[in-house]
């Protein structure tokens, strides 16, 4: 990614370091560091959480805020910025889904807090200041001044992890850079990291959410390490923990490794955006050693079983590919794990797919579904109510 990008800035970047001047890119050297926890406006009561404790918790990769906009890097558009008036239409159908799904917990990756390609907006603040949402802590993973390749310009991307219920603590785990590209293109890259915040359901109760996004392009296997740094964080927790968020891997039993219908046979957009192939057996271990929202039984057999939980698209119902089909989700990229001192309430998980749709299928426990959630992020929601208990 970025292979073209700020050839012409080398020379500048070394004379800002030299000078002590900001640097043009954070490279977060530290492997653990804490992060500021921001608080809504006005703080609503989050209600008991039960005992034992249940929490209904999302999680949801939103695009920064883009909805269906094909952008470059897409390879389907050539869009590098928005409108504020665009972004703030597509943030105001993603906080209403927000409201709808209301939850207690929200783990929330490509999100953006002051990037140029989606108008400044602050969307942590404005997800505090739209939902049921009191609390959040912001894990940064690209922050650079300014990033030449196609006038992508200053952008500042990250995770988040957002709770009705008090963080008292929040910290910023570094993951493995790369390999496989030069210092420059690394310089300015994403710095993958996972989240974790330590909520406060009541005095003497505390529980972890962990937050993550890993690689998707690298070809030296930087995501392979990553999962499996994530597998040994979750493994090291002595409280109860929830993890989720998009993992750029196929489930073990996924039928259609390749050809997906929003692949392209060529990269138009650049080779630093092809998919490697994927290596879905790095998810068996989640399913051995924690509680997954959704068990792989009911992921079925085949393809057409399986599109039931697919939580990723390139393409939105309004654009078509090369043969012509409307874009719909095609595969599974997105999950919710919990510890095995914990469960999921029954008829609560599943991933949120479409207008219409009953949470948790026809014998769930609802809601049935109003957003268009097609349209709202290349992404769809994954969700359960998690029980403290097993």
């Amino acid at each position: 990614m970025l292979r073209r990008t700020l050839r012409a800035f080398a020379a500048l970047a070394l004379a800002a370091v030299s000078a002590g001047c900001e640097p043009f890119a954070v490279t977060y050297d530290a492997a653990r560091e804490d992060v500021p926890v921001f608080r809504r406006s006005t703080v609503l009561e989050p209600g008991d959480p039960g005992t034992p404790a249940e929490l209904r918790v999302v999680a949801w990769n939103i695009k920064y805020g883009a909805g269906r906009i094909p952008f470059w890097f897409d390879c389907w558009g050539d869009r590098v910025q928005m409108s504020k008036a665009e972004v703030d239409e597509n943030l105001s159908k993603l906080y209403a889904h927000l409201r709808e799904l209301d939850p207690d917990v929200l783990l929330v990756e490509e999100i953006e807090v002051n990037s140029r390609r989606s108008a400044y907006v602050d969307m942590v603040r404005g997800i505090l200041e739209n939902t049921r949402l009191n609390y959040a802590a912001y894990y940064e993973t690209w922050n650079s001044q300014y990033v030449a390749s196609e006038g992508v310009g200053r952008i500042n991307l990250g995770n988040a992890i957002f709770s009705k219920y008090p963080i008292r603590r929040a910290e910023r785990i570094r993951q493995e850079d790369r390999t496989d590209q030069g210092g420059l293109t690394k310089y300015f890259y994403l710095h993958r990291a996972v989240g974790r915040a330590e909520l406060e359901l009541r005095p003497g109760e505390r529980a972890v959410a962990l937050v993550v996004h890993t690689e998707a392009y690298d070809n030296d296997g930087t995501k392979q390490r990553q999962i499996q740094q994530i597998r040994e964080l979750v493994a090291a927790e002595t409280l109860p923990t929830v993890l989720g968020g998009d993992f750029n891997e196929l489930p073990p039993v996924a039928v259609r490794l390749e050809g997906f219908p929003d692949e392209r046979d060529e990269a138009v957009c650049s080779e630093d955006f092809v998919q490697p192939p994927y290596t879905p057996h790095v998810m068996q271990p989640f399913y051995d050693e924690l509680v997954p929202a959704l068990a792989l039984e009911r992921y079925g057999t085949t393809e057409a079983e399986q599109s039931r939980y697919f939580t990723h698209s390139v393409l939105g119902p309004d654009d078509v590919n090369d043969e012509g089909q409307s874009g719909d989700w095609n595969r599974t990229l997105d999950y919710l794990f919990a510890t095995t001192s914990t469960s999921w309430v029954p008829g609560s998980t599943d991933v949120v797919q479409r207008k219409g749709q009953r949470l948790g299928g026809d014998a769930g426990l609802g809601p049935v579904i109003v957003s268009d959630v097609l349209r709202l992020s290349d992404h769809a929601p994954v969700i359960g109510t998690w029980r403290l208990t097993p």
